[in-house]
């Protein structure tokens, strides 16, 4: 039969693949060397020369002195020089291109540089403390939402607000907050100064998407760059200091 013919066969091909002989790695030497990645860059000098006239373009724009800083300006939690100055300036250029707000609020994660030192400050420092295009908007936001807000502020130990706010906090919770010397109206309608991200449900800000707001096309950077620019007109100095806007027990 068939079968019978090509067992022996079949038999020869079972003992030859189990006899195949099947390679570990039972053991290997890893070393490891550190390397510098600008050690293997090595500069194209046709690149080079085509980006030359534009860097020395753009040096010239982000070197130029704008204003002067009067005093160290730090960002701190619960309350800071360098966050007042920021959300001061908000709130008054929104309210000199004619919307009404109440206070500003800005967002910790916002200011992206730990500080601004006394002394000549230059355009490129504000790109780096407000480098995204943060879109200014004018939230309407009601007592009881506002109230949240600054429950999440407190949470994670507080944020920059503007002059008009005055918040008590202990184990990151609000114990107290007065809002252009009132306590929180929850009939009121509250009109706020924020980042576009933080009106959009950043940093876990989801109630405040449905809100109505309106847009004022300003960038945050660009309202930073007028006010020490119009100081400097002014022979004024760049100055802002903790005022127990926010303070924690």
């Amino acid at each position: 039969m068939v079968i019978k013919k090509y067992a022996g066969f079949f038999l020869f091909l079972i003992l030859l693949s189990s006899c195949k002989s099947i390679q570990h790695i039972s053991h290997t030497d890893v070393t490891y060397q550190i390397m510098k990645s600008d050690s293997l860059m090595v500069p194209d000098a046709t690149v080079t020369n085509m980006i030359a006239p534009y860097k020395v373009q753009l040096d010239t724009v982000m070197n130029e002195v704008i204003g002067t800083v009067a005093n160290d300006l730090y960002k701190q939690r619960p309350e800071s020089s360098l966050g007042n100055w920021v959300a001061d300036v908000m709130l008054d250029a929104v309210k000199k291109d004619g919307y009404t707000a109440d206070i500003a609020v800005v967002n910790y994660g916002g200011l992206r540089i730990p500080s601004l030192s006394s002394g000549p400050l230059t355009r490129g420092k504000v790109f780096e403390l407000s480098p995204f295009d943060n879109m200014i908007m004018v939230v309407d936001i009601p007592g009881k939402i506002l109230d949240t807000l600054f429950q999440k502020m407190a949470s994670t130990g507080g944020w920059p607000v503007s002059r008009g706010v005055k918040m008590e906090m202990s184990n990151k919770m609000v114990t107290s907050c007065l809002v252009l010397n009132q306590p929180i109206d929850t009939n009121r309608i509250y009109k706020v100064a924020t980042l576009d991200y933080v009106a959009n449900g950043g940093d876990d800000m989801k109630c405040l998407i449905p809100l109505t707001r309106i847009q004022t096309g300003k960038i945050l950077r660009n309202m930073l760059i007028e006010d020490a620019l119009r100081l400097k007109a002014e022979n004024k100095n760049i100055t802002s200091f903790v005022e127990g806007r926010i303070i924690n027990h």
